[in-house]
């Protein structure tokens, strides 16, 4: 419904409110995307969400400096996917509290996110195909990353999830589950990320 609405409006500053709390597939799709003079993103009130709902809202927002809270515990497939995509001004993530996956949920959410320093904590214990796909592709300056993943990893739902990702950070931290879960994702982190390395 509200699909690309204000896609390459590159002099709006302020978002308009969004009160929906029950979403449709694709309604926020692209809704800001290539904004580059919005500093604020519009609260989003929604805590189930449909397929593709967020993906690409806040792409290439480059003056986005605060991510929403994102309140959802149940989440669709593609629901966030790209949705902070190039957003290079973005310091800090937004929390993201669920525990259950959908198929590519959070893939490239955060892609080219060059001056973010923290990943959000990844609370799911099993992985969905394709849902950390780039997630954190490029965020040069990250330098934190925690993910509680036990089960589900194959070699799509990671890949390149951490490519190019805390290359200009001066130290890196990588928490996991357990050994197993390590030894499970490490043919998906780049050698910085290994053990030992940082």
């Amino acid at each position: 419904c509200y699909e690309n609405m204000f896609r390459r409006c590159s002099s709006l500053t302020t978002a308009p409110e969004l009160p929906a709390k029950t979403l449709a597939d694709q309604c926020y799709s692209g809704m800001f995307s290539s904004c580059s003079s919005l500093t604020t993103a519009p609260e989003l009130k929604a805590e189930t969400l449909a397929d593709w709902c967020y993906s690409n809202m806040f792409f290439g927002c480059t003056s986005l400096t605060t991510a929403p809270e994102l309140k959802a515990e149940t989440l669709a497939e593609s629901c966030y996917n790209s949705m902070f995509y190039g957003c290079t001004s973005l310091t800090e993530a937004p929390e993201l509290p669920a525990t259950t996956l959908a198929k590519s949920c959070y893939q490239s959410m955060f892609d080219l996110c060059t001056s973010l320093t923290e990943a959000p904590e990844l609370k799911a214990t099993t992985l969905d195909s394709y849902c950390y796909n780039n997630m954190f592709n490029g965020c040069k300056k990250l330098q934190s990353v925690t993910i509680f993943a036990t089960g589900g990893f194959d070699q799509y739902n990671l890949r390149n999830w951490l490519n190019g990702a805390g290359t200009e950070a001066t130290q890196r931290t990588l928490t996991v589950a357990s050994q197993e879960a390590y030894d499970a994702i490490v043919g998906n982190l780049p050698d910085i990320w290994k053990s030992g390395e940082g």
